[in-house]
This record gives structure tokens, sequence and C-alpha cells, in this order.
């Protein structure tokens, strides 16, 4: 797996949720933005434990969750906390399965790069939608 995909879940996840302001999507839909949230909040919390981001980068995962967990429409939330801690751990998940994040790291890219990238990408889509 690329470092870009789990990225990209993340932007989409925040890009979604703004859109989900001007129209509601489908309960699946809300489910699996809920879902990579709360695992992408494990995965920067993974990141912060692991000592290569600040304690600051939790908050703005919280944020995130909360931004998305409190989305207009009814959704599942049941496996939430499944999905953050698994994300805790470094498993990252993907197309509903769950993958070690560090075994699946391009060769050029370490987990602290990672981290990196994925906490800058967390940073811009929260002031993307004004948090």
């Amino acid at each position: 797996m690329k470092n870009t995909a789990v990225i990209l879940v993340l932007a989409a996840t925040l890009g979604a949720s703004s859109l989900a302001r001007a129209e509601a999507p489908d309960p699946a839909t809300l489910k699996s933005m809920y879902d990579s949230g709360r695992n992408m909040s494990g995965l920067i919390k993974h990141c912060v434990d692991k000592g290569y981001l600040k304690a600051d980068s939790t908050e703005n995962a919280n944020k995130m969750v909360a931004f998305v967990a409190n989305m207009p429409g009814e959704f599942d939330k049941a496996d939430g906390d499944k999905n953050e801690g698994r994300g805790r751990k470094g498993e990252v998940l993907a197309d509903g399965q769950y993958k070690s994040l560090e075994g699946n790291l391009p060769p050029d890219l370490s987990l602290k790069q990672w981290c990196e990238q994925a906490d800058q990408g967390m940073r811009e889509g929260l002031k993307q939608i004004g948090l």
C-alpha cells in the first residue's frame, strides 16, 4: 500500500465531510467516512505514541473524529472504537481489511515520514473545513 492511499482516504473523508453539509450522503457512505476517520485518528495517535508527532496532533485527530461523528444523518458508529484501537496499534483499515501500516509502506518511506505526511494532510483538511 502506498502512503498516498492512506492520505487520500483522510482527504476523501474530510472532503466528503464538507460536501455532506450541502447534501446528505447515504448511511453506508457516512459509516465508511466515520470508520476511516476513526482509524486515521488511531494511526495519528500511534505516531504520537512512537514519538514521531507531538500531542497537538492527537487534538487535531479528535477534531476530525468529532466533525465526522456529528455529520447530519443516521449511521452505524458501532465499529468506531475498534477501528481507532486498531489504528493505534499501527493497523490501517483499507478496503474493509486491516493491514500493518509499517509493513505496507513503500521502501523509500519511513514510518516517521508517513506520520509527518499524514499529520500535514490532516491539518490541511481541517483548515479547509474551518476547524
